[in-house]
């Protein structure tokens, strides 16, 4: 049933993406009212003429013969980028007029000067008001681009960075990379009836063709190839080599015999990336929370980020609140001088994302495509017959003879999309073997130890799915589903202790309700609070939290963990650290595009860290798994594949 929502859901893409060309070529409104509304160049809205808004950016310096890198060092966040002033300039205007066809944004654009602070300085609780006031600043995108655009959120431009914005913004919907044009082929050839054997490596070929039915001339575009049969129920995912050429040279082993299926989708476009380097680089994030401040009966909600970059504030204006989170956090003063100041914030509350962003046409219709979860799927008829190897009778590859608790966890860095496949819902990787997953063997393995998660969402799954095989007494009680705050689970016979801790800000889940800054706890702190002695198993994640920001504030983070993991480890001999990588969710989708850049930092920063410390590499099992879901339904297979490599494993005693 998933699979064929998903098909139903290319259809109506493909609608959309047709549709949308149409567009272009005949002038048909052809998209939804609501997303009209804001793609369209329309000066009217019913009987109301709307003014022009034009922003004109300052250039008094800059003569005619000014080069673009002199513009670069007016503006530094542009700088080493093929982001022109011109570009700006017109996207800009384009989404300020778009915000005045909206009434309400229309009046928040009005009272701009005061749109990200508190109306009242008066002595009392303004925060109800507060929010509702910045939110709107927020959804309508009310920005002094001018002083939004000078900072750089870092010095030097990633690699990838580099990459996307060395290119221009797109044009028209046709030129993006189309599904429906772009092919995959066989490269291997075929053995007697068409076979291939048990256990070889097949090799494909990705073409992308644009809606113009153009080959594509550069990478960049996300790929995700996988095999895949029903009976036996199997799958393994495929290394991905971009050829920067518009071609894509696919690998991976077949560890199964009977009929199998390639899948192939696009699962991420160049010029989506670019959008999003764009947006990243300029406005620094896609959310700010609203932070409180509180001292008796007064209080009040002021816009906060983990970078130092407020609309609406000067630098001089903000509270450095990075020692109180234990990673960067900034949030702008109080208005309430005279009750309130730094010292009296109390926790977070996220805004809507910002809606109205300048953007061009294409790419405005890119990102609303990019909310619809629908897979693109490459048209693909391969379907190949896997059969034994002459000298054996086996239908699957033999396990491997070393035991992943045998294995040097170092060596889990290295592992890469095709290291491990599927088959009847069990994890398998290629290089060593999983003993079973029990109850005895994990309370065996933890027995004299402290578990510690530290994390969102899918650790707070991963301590589920731990203590599910663990007899131990939850010291919590949980009251929701969605619960954001500490857990604790003990196994007093056998001397378990198992807790979940919720990483520092920001944290997202905390729309709709404030997240106190005591539930929180910094992932150096923990780190650092360790002791010399006692055996500890400790297990991070981040991804969805931090995706929506500057890649440099995921870099800054796991910099800071790494470092502390290295004063960890020299101090205490019977540390195990876990980091479970991003993860991969099919479709187009705002949350999780950019996980394929964070799996990448993860390993490189993390990398080096020695034999104490495993990557728990989650992205090829829901490549493998065609997972849809932000919180995998496979959590229990990585809960097998971690486990299997620290239990068994020889710990020096505790003195």
């Amino acid at each position: 049933i998933r699979r064929q929502r998903k098909w139903f859901g290319s259809l109506c893409l493909l609608c959309l993406v047709t549709f949308a060309i149409l567009r272009y070529v005949t002038n048909f409104e052809i998209l939804p009212t609501h997303l009209m509304s804001t793609i369209q160049g329309n000066e009217t809205r019913g009987d109301t003429i709307i003014k022009r808004h034009e922003i004109k950016i300052k250039t008094e310096s800059v003569t005619d013969e000014t080069t673009q890198e002199l513009q670069h060092t007016i503006w530094p966040s542009l700088r080493h980028t093929n982001i022109t002033m011109e570009e700006i300039k017109s996207k800009i205007n384009r989404s300020r007029e778009a915000a005045m066809r909206d009434n309400h944004c229309a009046s928040v654009y009005n009272s701009s000067h005061q749109a990200w602070r508190s109306s009242s300085d008066a002595p009392k609780d303004t925060r109800v008001d507060d929010f509702s006031k910045i939110d709107s600043a927020s959804r309508c995108s009310v920005f002094d681009f001018e002083e939004l655009m000078k900072p750089a959120p870092s010095i030097h431009l990633s690699a990838w960075e580099k990459d996307y914005l060395s290119s221009p913004h797109v044009i028209s919907p046709q030129d993006i990379a189309s599904p429906i044009h772009s092919t995959i082929e066989l490269i291997t050839p075929l053995g007697i009836n068409n076979s291939l054997v048990m256990g070889s490596e097949v090799k494909f070929k990705v073409t992308l063709f644009n809606y113009k039915k153009e080959l594509r001339t550069e990478g960049g575009d996300q790929i995700n190839v996988w095999i895949t049969s029903d009976d036996p129920k199997a799958s393994v995912a495929a290394d991905v080599i971009d050829n920067r050429n518009g071609t894509y040279t696919v690998l991976t082993r077949l560890p199964w015999c009977g009929k199998v299926k390639v899948m192939a989708v696009i699962a991420h476009h160049r010029e989506m990336f670019r959008m999003d380097f764009y947006t990243q680089r300029i406005f620094k994030a896609s959310y700010l929370f609203a932070g409180s401040f509180v001292n008796d009966k007064v209080a009040e909600f002021t816009p906060c980020s983990p970078l130092p970059y407020i609309p609406g504030h000067a630098s001089e204006e903000l509270c450095n609140l990075t020692e109180l989170n234990g990673e960067p956090w900034y949030c702008a003063r109080p208005v309430k001088v005279k009750f309130l100041n730094c010292s009296h914030f109390s926790g977070t509350r996220r805004f809507n994302n910002f809606d109205n962003l300048p953007l061009s046409e294409t790419e405005t219709w890119l990102r609303a495509i990019n909310r619809t979860n629908t897979p693109l799927h490459i048209a693909s008829n391969i379907s190949l017959n896997v059969i034994p190897d002459e000298t054996s009778t086996e239908t699957t590859l033999p396990l491997p003879k070393l035991r992943c608790d045998e294995r040097n966890l170092s060596s889990t860095f290295d592992d890469t999309n095709s290291c491990g496949y599927f088959y009847k819902d069990e994890w398998r990787p290629f290089t060593c073997q999983l003993p079973p997953l029990n109850s005895s063997s994990i309370v065996q393995c933890l027995s004299k130890r402290k578990v510690i998660f530290i994390g969102d969402s899918n650790s707070r799954a991963q301590y589920e799915s731990l203590t599910d095989l663990v007899e131990c007494q939850q010291k919590v009680e949980r009251t929701k589903t969605a619960w954001h705050a500490t857990l604790l689970c003990e196994d007093e016979r056998n001397n378990i202790s198992i807790s979940y801790l919720v990483h520092s800000y920001p944290f997202l889940a905390s729309h709709g309700e404030e997240l106190p800054i005591g539930r929180t706890v910094s992932d150096t702190r923990l780190l650092d609070s360790i002791p010399s002695n006692g055996k500890y198993i400790i297990h991070f994640h981040h991804f969805l939290h931090l995706a929506p920001y500057h890649l440099s504030v995921a870099e800054t983070r796991l910099k800071l963990i790494r470092d502390a993991v290295r004063r960890l480890l020299d101090r205490n001999p019977h540390v195990i650290i876990l980091y479970q990588s991003a993860h991969y969710v099919s479709g187009l989708n705002f949350w999780t595009r950019g996980g394929i850049f964070y799996v990448e930092l993860q390993r490189r920063i993390l990398r080096g860290l020695g034999d104490r410390v495993m990557f728990v590499f989650t992205w090829p099992m829901t490549i493998a798994a065609d997972n849809d879901d932000f919180h995998p339904h496979i959590a229990k297979s990585f809960t097998h594949l971690f486990t299997g490599h620290i239990c068994g494993r020889l710990f020096k005693s505790t003195p």
